[in-house]
């Protein structure tokens, strides 16, 4: 199981990688070539507006799923310092069974907006806006698989650990 949850994971990671590579130069080729027609040829183009949106939806949430996986996130942890060191393990645990929690919720709800927006067309390219409310729940499968993941690699306690926070954790040890 193990090691299904760490190819999955490297799998999904790559993919999130690529895509924001990908994702960036779309946006920023659209973006050029929108100035360019607009304001050299002055022919805009009209579906770049909605397109370039598609995109940076895409691109926020894929961002938001790779900076769980690689640990570049923040988190508050006053409550994890206040706590006397014995309940810092279950702290974490409830940390991270809250934060599965938190992205069951996001994927079931955010599925059930994908269906219900599937049948909505967008004004300009007639694209459903399921498009972009699919971001939400598949970045969300992403991310719960990323948790999993430091879970396992890394242990319960470090899980959700941001790494300005270990990088920290260190320097309060020396």
């Amino acid at each position: 199981m193990k090691t299904l949850v760490l190819w999955l994971d490297d799998r999904v990671r790559e993919i999130e990688y690529h895509a924001l590579w990908l994702l960036l130069a779309a946006i920023f080729i659209i973006l050029t070539a929108t100035v360019f027609f607009r304001y050299v040829l002055g022919a805009p183009i009209t579906w770049t507006e909605e397109f370039l949106t598609m995109l940076f939806t895409w691109m926020v949430f894929i961002g938001a799923s790779s900076a769980l996986s690689t640990h570049q996130h923040i988190r508050i942890d006053i409550v994890l310092r206040l706590l006397p060191p014995r309940y810092a393990l279950v702290a974490s645990i409830v940390a991270v069974l809250t934060c599965l929690a938190v992205f069951w919720v996001t994927i079931h709800y955010g599925l059930k907006y994908a269906r219900t927006t599937w049948g909505d067309l967008t004004p300009m390219m007639g694209v459903t806006f399921g498009f972009y409310t699919l971001a939400l729940p598949v970045t969300s499968m992403c991310a719960a698989l990323h948790v999993i993941r430091a879970c396992v690699d890394d242990g319960v306690r470090t899980a959700l650990m941001s790494t300005i926070e270990a990088q920290a954790g260190e320097g309060d040890e020396a």
